[in-house]
């Protein structure tokens, strides 16, 4: 987030900033977006926490690119920190939209999260069908090609509208399945939630 910046080292913002920076543009993606646009919510709230960190996202790929130019470290290395950096802000956001899922009331919840939770919202954690392995692995390969042709136009927004919806999917599927195992099962939400985290 642009107004973090002055705290990043060498104005690259580190593995420990980009967590808190996905809690906090999430939470705050949920907020504005409920506020303003009740009924589109959960869309708008994916777009809000992209927008806002579209400019770490820049200095991640700007960071990468000297590193690889300027033969500092392998590609491979250069790669690697890269992915590892993106990879905390896809947990930070996790984390945040969680929050927020943990937070509201079911009806709340799934009314914010109605387009992720399009196949989820009355499933229980029990009776899902994950399908076969080579199904999953399909829908994963047309998934990462498709936000590999958005981020081809739209760069680091691409990038992190891909950040920002699936960090969104998985939190309001693991809040979801672990309400619905808690309450048709007799187990406490922590315990669910932590089994299917």
């Amino acid at each position: 987030m642009i107004i973090f910046q002055k705290y990043y080292p060498d104005r690259v913002p580190s593995t420990i900033q980009l967590v808190f920076e996905g809690i906090i543009v999430a939470l705050l993606g949920c907020f504005f977006a409920s506020w303003l646009f009740p009924s589109e919510a959960g869309l708008i709230a994916v777009f809000l926490a992209a927008v806002a960190s579209t400019d770490s996202i820049e200095r991640l790929l700007g960071w990468h690119r000297r590193m690889i130019f300027d033969k500092t470290v392998s590609a491979a290395r250069a790669n690697g920190r890269l992915t590892a950096r993106l990879m905390s802000l896809l947990l930070g956001t996790i984390l945040g939209f969680c929050i927020v899922a943990i937070v509201l009331p079911t009806e709340s919840l799934q009314s914010l999260f109605a387009p992720q939770l399009r196949e989820l919202s009355n499933t229980n954690f029990i009776n899902i069908n994950f399908g076969h392995p080579g199904d999953i692995f399909f829908h994963n390969l047309y998934v990462m090609l498709f936000f590999f042709v958005i981020a081809l136009p739209f760069r680091q927004g691409g990038v992190m509208l891909a950040v920002a919806w699936n960090a969104s999917v998985w939190a309001a599927t693991f809040v979801t399945l672990s309400r619905n195992w808690a309450e048709n099962h007799n187990i406490d939400f922590a315990n669910a939630f932590a089994r299917i985290v």
